[in-house]
């Protein structure tokens, strides 16, 4: 396993995998030629930044500071100059909309979602079809979070799951589906992958809660992965390796987040592996993670003294297990 350390000393919330674009300094003409590492710092009484690293030696290749205030979560994409953020819009200090703004230049901005229509709480990256995954509930009040998906021009709004929406358990049992978070769009755009809450339809006090890794396919069908009993055992991070035959996501453990499990599944036979004490550096768990989208990598931070850590790592499958 090689690491790769850059040290932030701002705070660092949340990161993906980006395809950007890089001047050829030969012959002037742009190329797509590499992924870069997004992260977001929002320094004390400066903007809200976010810093584009180069994976291969860690050094900062540019930065942004899209005209946002608030900004709450990010996303980019495979092959994309775009970013989306989620940020706060209009009067009401509690809505986030969703918006697309270019990478290197952090404009134009541009809203996707209405303001006050829906409030935005996580979105994926662009897929190769670039479609975009994202939870959000309607600004009206309503109490869950559901999963939509939508265009990069903003056209093709789809709302694709709905509150207590039947799904079945891996026990075979009955359950209802909840709030959705953590949206990640498979590399073929055919799957969205998200951490689901879903409760039996006993009447409570019988009800058991879980927290899921589930996918949905392209014809609407849903289908869990993966469960942890308890609400104090949420799913997060969830995100796709670059051949789509496994998801890797973090157990966010509330009592002690120093210690975040990560795990694999299997798409296919529900196969779990355990990555935790692999990726620990000295007995420190993960905080953050996604995956490359052109490499067996996976990029994550430690929350160490002075600051946030940022590390690489590789990984390898061998039959159906990485």
């Amino acid at each position: 396993m090689k690491t790769l350390k850059y040290l932030f000393i701002l705070s660092l919330f949340v990161f993906a995998f980006s395809a950007c674009k890089k001047e050829d300094d030969t012959d002037n003409k742009p190329e797509y030629d590499h992924s870069l590492i997004v992260v977001s710092t929002n320094p004390e009484g400066n903007a809200e930044k976010l810093i584009f690293v180069n994976p291969v030696d860690g050094k900062e290749v540019f930065h942004t500071s899209p005209d946002l205030v608030g900004i709450k979560k990010f996303a980019a994409g495979y092959m994309t100059t775009n970013v989306l953020l989620t940020s706060l819009t209009g009067s009401d200090i509690t809505i986030n909309s969703l918006f697309i703004c270019d990478a290197k230049t952090g404009s134009p901005v541009n809203a996707l979602t209405g303001e006050n229509e829906l409030n935005v709480m996580d979105v994926s990256g662009f897929s190769t079809e670039s479609k975009i995954a994202f939870t959000a509930k309607p600004a009206s009040g309503a109490e869950y979070y559901q999963l939509y998906s939508i265009n990069e021009d903003g056209s093709n709004l789809v709302h694709a799951s709905i509150p207590f929406e039947p799904v079945t358990g891996l026990n075979g049992g009955s359950y209802e589906l909840l709030d959705i978070e953590s949206p990640a769009v498979s590399p073929d755009g055919q799957k969205t992958a998200f951490n689901a809450h879903v409760d039996n339809t006993d009447s409570i006090p019988n009800s058991i809660f879980y927290d899921g890794v589930m996918i949905e396919s392209s014809d609407r069908c849903k289908k869990i992965l993966y469960w942890e009993q308890g609400k104090d055992r949420g799913i997060d991070n969830v995100c796709w390796t670059r051949d789509g035959r496994f998801l890797i996501f973090m157990i966010k453990d509330q009592d002690n987040s120093l210690h975040n499990l990560v795990k694999a599944v299997n798409i296919e036979n529900n196969n779990i592996t355990d990555l935790t004490t692999s990726l620990e550096i000295n007995g420190v768990g993960l905080w953050n993670l996604a995956t490359s989208p052109n490499a067996d990598k996976i990029v994550f931070t430690q929350y160490l003294s002075g600051g946030s850590d940022l590390f690489i790592a590789e990984f390898e499958t061998h039959d159906d297990v990485l």
